[in-house]
Order: C-alpha cells, then sequence, then structure tokens
C-alpha cells in the first residue's frame, strides 16, 4: 500500500484514523488524556481539563476520519509554556492516472492568486494553497488559518496525498505565535517522502509515541 512518511518533531503523535481503526483511535485519546492529565490533581481540577482535552482531541480525529484521512498528527508538547493549537490531516488519493499534475497543480495555484504557490516535495510536483477560514460554524468567533498541500508521485500516476493542517487564532492572523504555528506546520510537510506499508498503524507504534511524550507535570 502506497502511503507517506514524515519528521514528527517530539511531542508529537499520529493517530490513525483510516478504515477500521475506531477502537484505536479511542484507546489512544484515552491514553492522551491519562497521561497528559496526572491523577495526582484535585477532582475538581482534574475532571473539567479531561474533559476539555478529551473533547478537542476526539473532535480532531473524527474529523479526519469522516474527511478520509489516513491519519491526524497532533502537537501535544509545550514549546515555550505554549502549546500548537493545531491539527495536521493527511489523505493518499487514487486518481485519474492520466491526468497531467503539472497541468493539475498550475491551475490550484492560479486559481488560489498570491496564496498559491507551487513547489516540489518527495521528488515529485505540489502546491501549497493558504485561506482564512471563518470558523464561527464551529463555534469559535475568531478565523483559522488553514493550508493545504497537493503532491503528486513522481512514479505512480495518479496518486496523491492531500495534507492540510489548521492553525486556530485569537483573532490576529498575522501574531508572530500564529505564523510560528504555520511555519512549524510546514516544517514537517516538507520531510515527507512517499513509502510503501503493509497496513495502518500499529497499536505498538502508537504506544512508542505516547512514551515518547513529557506529560503535563513530567
Amino acid at each position: 500500500m502506497i502511503d507517506v512518511e514524515m519528521v514528527v518533531p517530539e511531542g508529537w503523535v499520529l493517530i490513525p484514523t483510516g478504515e477500521g481503526t475506531q477502537r484505536l483511535r479511542v484507546w489512544t485519546v484515552e491514553q492522551i488524556v491519562r497521561r497528559f492529565v496526572p491523577d495526582h490533581l484535585p477532582r475538581d481540577k482534574a475532571g473539567p481539563w479531561r474533559k476539555e482535552l478529551r473533547k478537542q482531541l476526539t473532535g480532531a480525529v473524527d474529523e479526519a476520519s469522516a474527511a478520509g484521512a489516513r491519519c491526524v498528527l497532533l502537537p501535544l508538547a509545550e514549546y515555550g509554556g505554549f502549546r500548537l493549537p493545531g491539527s495536521l490531516l493527511v489523505t493518499v488519493l487514487d486518481d485519474d492516472p492520466t491526468v497531467d499534475p503539472d497541468v493539475l497543480l498550475a491551475g490550484f495555484a492560479a486559481d488560489a492568486g498570491e496564496d498559491g504557490t507551487v513547489l516540489e516535495i518527495a521528488g515529485g510536483p505540489a502546491v501549497r494553497v493558504q485561506q482564512v477560514v471563518d470558523s464561527r460554524r464551529v463555534g469559535r468567533p475568531y478565523p483559522t488559518r488553514k493550508v493545504a498541500y497537493y503532491a503528486a508521485h513522481p512514479e505512480v500516476p495518479g496518486t496523491w496525498v492531500l495534507a492540510t493542517f489548521t492553525v486556530l487564532t485569537d483573532g490576529d492572523l498575522e501574531d508572530p505565535a500564529v505564523l510560528a504555528v504555520v511555519a512549524m506546520f510546514d516544517a514537517v510537510v516538507g520531510t515527507m517522502q512517499w513509502a510503501e506499508h503493509g497496513g495502518p498503524v500499529s497499536a505498538d507504534e502508537v504506544i512508542a509515541q505516547l512514551d515518547a511524550l513529557q506529560p503535563v507535570g513530567g
């Protein structure tokens, strides 16, 4: 099965969201909640914190699954006391092998205007498209930065990857913190390589990622 690999920074976790991963997704969310909200915290503080973290994580993985994504990448560690407010969805697509990827991607970039950039990822042509999304429909009063990468496999016609990340804001789209988060997601996507995998991420692989995370108060 054709898939992709990316270099994931320390403190990030990859949660499989493809077909047949529902039990693993639920289990992974619960493991993250347990590790990031220690049992020694007072119940009146731990309860609301666990509930909110579980809600955020479940929403992210459910959205990824509904979108047909293979996985969702979530930054969980804090950087200078700040947790990156975003998620990255990765989807591998099979399309018409007769389509010229350079022509299709050039069209995407042209439609996006100044917000579209043609580039190369993993040895194949790609385009980066950014936009600002109204988040009121999902209950947030502030806009969200969304960036999508469309990349073609250099050797297998009709095989594509779509990597989409969103970054939440507090209203200031040019806030240096927001731009820094976007830059980190861009850097992760830039490490992408095509690979062959026999199946989805295993429970053992998820456990290894969780073991590498630094819990709150750890």
